[in-house]
């Protein structure tokens, strides 16, 4: 289905991915040990937007996902 890549998400699903991942990024983690440094930011994530530890994690990954699409050439900005 790489001909609806970037298509079907609207300006504003993407904006609330970038918010996320702005607030993922500043947030505190273990700089130790890999997977529970992404637990605990995504789990800060949740916190920060008022959702569920699986929606947030949904919406980093969504936004990572669109920001190789766009690295690669398959969708634009």
């Amino acid at each position: 289905m790489p001909e609806k890549r970037g298509v079907q998400a609207t300006e504003e699903i993407k904006a609330e991915w970038a918010r996320a991942h702005k607030i993922y990024e500043k947030a505190p983690g273990d700089r130790y040990d890999k997977k529970k440094d992404r637990t605990a930011r995504i789990d800060f994530v949740a916190q920060e937007m008022g959702l569920t530890r699986k929606q947030a994690k949904r919406r980093i990954r969504n936004f990572e996902a669109w920001q190789r699409n766009i690295k690669k050439g398959l969708v634009s900005p």
